[in-house]
């Protein structure tokens, strides 16, 4: 059982006019000189709970203000994993302090003050003489780095995205997500290496684009991190010639000039958007013009998307629109 004496703590703190707004968390009674008043922290702001990776928290409340002058430390961490000081300051004369950190990974931060030289010398939680705020839980995000980026997808090929989770940790899930219809859906998954690393790849589908994303889907160390990559574009195999009748009369309207990115094709509807693909190189393009009617071709293209691709005459591409 309980002693009676601890039940009637909170109401003697309270009468003597200590406890402000927040709770106190005192971890060992500190021994208290004649005419010393026990210092209480109250109020803790969290100014954002939910960070970007290596982003400061920033933490401010307000202590006594007999406590004026006296050592204030934002420790982070967690009962499971165990506390450390990430800033200290001294507390103003209006008893406020502010206090910040920059954090890698999610936790929780709480305040304290009084003998802060000991949290600095030995484990926080035997610390002496000094009181505590609550705990505030704090999200961080994981950074992805990406280092390796394959989005045109050519008949036969896979397309890749391949980086990092940091902090770089074994087992982490990520995933690789494209822009559908009906949202995001995923088309690979891989767990990281021991230094944080992944590989995903992309397999051929639908001839088109389609934005893609990395997730890591979150864990006890970070919380849930998306990061945009382009556009996978899966291709398909074409033939095609080129014109370069600049001035002549363009089958959806308007004349081919030097620099226009146009194609002809027989039946795509006159304003739609290709990206063509031929010997490493691509072009974007719109349809402008009607045919090619010889042989098999299927795209004509204008002089200035021949030029941008490389492209001799007549020969292999790869569309996508």
């Amino acid at each position: 059982m309980r002693p009676q004496n601890s039940l009637r703590a909170p109401r003697i703190r309270a009468a003597a006019g200590v406890l402000a707004i927040g709770t106190l968390s005192a971890v060992a009674a500190p021994v208290l000189a004649a005419g010393e008043s026990k210092a209480a922290v109250s109020g803790l702001k969290v100014a954002d709970a939910s960070l970007s990776y290596n982003q400061p928290v920033e933490v401010s409340g307000t202590a006594a203000r007999d406590q004026a002058g006296r050592s204030a430390a934002l420790e982070f961490g967690s009962t499971r994993s165990g506390w450390r000081v990430v800033d200290t300051t001294t507390i103003a004369s209006d008893g406020r302090y502010r206090l910040s950190a920059r954090l890698t990974r999610s936790g929780a931060v709480r305040v304290a003050v009084g003998d802060v030289s000991a949290l600095r010398t030995g484990p926080a939680a035997t610390a002496t003489g000094v009181e505590r705020t609550t705990e505030r839980p704090v999200s961080v995000k994981a950074r992805l780095r990406l280092v390796a980026r394959e989005l045109d997808v050519l008949p036969g090929r896979t397309g890749r995205a391949a980086g990092y989770v940091l902090p770089g940790r074994a087992g982490r899930v990520v995933r690789l997500e494209r822009l559908d219809d009906r949202g995001w859906r995923t088309i690979d998954v891989d767990r990281t290496d021991p230094r944080g690393r992944y590989d995903l790849r992309a397999q051929r589908g639908k001839v088109g684009s389609r934005y893609v994303r990395v997730t890591f889907v979150g864990d006890r160390t970070n919380a849930r991190t998306v990061q945009r990559i382009g556009t996978l574009r899966s291709f398909r195999e074409s033939f095609a010639s080129r014109y370069d009748i600049y001035g002549g009369a363009l089958g959806c309207g308007g004349t081919l000039g030097y620099d226009s990115m146009v194609v002809a094709h027989k039946s795509l509807p006159c304003g739609t958007k290709l990206t063509v693909h031929y010997r490493g190189r691509t072009a974007n393009a719109v349809v402008r013009d009607r045919g090619p009617y010889v042989g098999g071709r299927e795209f004509d293209l204008a002089g200035a998307v021949a030029r941008k691709l490389g492209f001799d005459g007549i020969g292999t591409i790869y569309v996508t629109a």
